[in-house]
């Protein structure tokens, strides 16, 4: 019996669903809150403002998460691909301090272009309600652990496998790019495309995603903690730019070191004109509704 592999197709596919499926999530999470306000005689003006607190935005998450889940689910019962090996703990430990040192590393390439976006009158986007401690504590479970789980599985699972077989390049900088606009906002385009760039290379070489997921994890926990404490990175004397770019070099050297020391041959096929339909198309219609998010509304 021949094995399954994932392709572009399955890629496209995957992302356009997990997409849409993940904003129907949130259209039904307040079509029940509607719902529940009729029958409680609730009035309804009270719900966004409910879906804007800590748990609100909890529920919401939880429905988002659950549906790329879902997708991974679908995909993975029908396909011979392994996602998930026993990981081993040094490598673990390895990839946390990794993902450390890249968000300290491109702190100072956010900050900037975030001041930018200010400057020319674009709003960022912000945690919709106020960090106290009992927020701090959901907020770990809804923008740290849910999240890293979810799009892990979605994107450095079914997305980038679909796209391995192309070649390493191609995969790690499509499966990015995509990761990137799937967070249709122009204030998350320059960190999740590198830190993306970063989760692909992980699962190149390593064909595990539970690194993937831990990395990930990491650095939810430090945005949402610096946050949290109120904690500026002000990169704005020389020394702390020297600090930042001697991280930077860092981070390349020990991404460069382990790639090439855990290097393993794959096999490279090309995509065929169908497949390259596909993708390009989940692309092209992926990055209209983005400018749309963006610029239209």
């Amino acid at each position: 019996m021949q094995e399954r592999k994932l392709t572009a197709i399955d890629t496209s596919l995957a992302f356009f669903i997990g997409f849409l499926l993940s904003q129907i999530s949130v259209v039904v999470v307040m079509v029940i809150g509607y719902i529940v306000c009729i029958i409680g005689g609730i009035e309804i003006e009270l719900l966004q403002p409910f879906l804007n607190t800590a748990f609100g935005y909890l529920l919401c998450v939880i429905a988002m998460d659950l549906t790329m889940v879902l997708v991974f689910w679908f995909y993975h019962k029908r396909t011979d691909e392994k996602f998930i090996s026993k990981p081993k703990t040094k490598k673990i430990f390895l990839y946390i301090l990794l993902a450390i040192i890249s968000f300290l590393a491109l702190y100072p390439i956010v900050t900037c272009f975030d001041s930018w976006l200010v400057s020319v009158g674009i709003s960022l986007n912000t945690i919709p309600y106020e960090l106290n401690t009992a927020n701090y504590f959901i907020s770990i479970l809804s923008l740290v652990i849910l999240p890293a789980i979810s799009e892990e599985l979605l994107f450095r699972g079914i997305i980038f496998k679909g796209l391995k077989r192309y070649g390493k390049v191609f995969s790690i900088t499509i499966s990015s790019l995509m990761f990137m606009i799937f967070h249709l906002s122009i204030s998350q385009t320059i960190y999740p495309m590198m830190f993306g760039l970063m989760l692909g290379v992980i699962m190149y070489y390593e064909d595990n995603i539970l690194y993937c997921i831990t990395a990930h994890m990491t650095n939810n926990f430090l945005s949402l903690t610096l946050s949290y404490f109120n904690v500026s990175l002000s990169y704005n004397h020389w020394s702390y730019i020297l600090i930042a770019v001697i991280l930077m070099l860092v981070f390349i050297t020990v991404i460069l070191y382990f790639t090439i020391k855990n290097s393993k041959k794959v096999e490279k096929v090309k995509p065929n004109a169908k497949e390259l339909t596909f993708l390009i198309g989940s692309l092209i219609i992926m990055l209209i509704i983005w400018i749309a998010n963006n610029f239209l509304s």
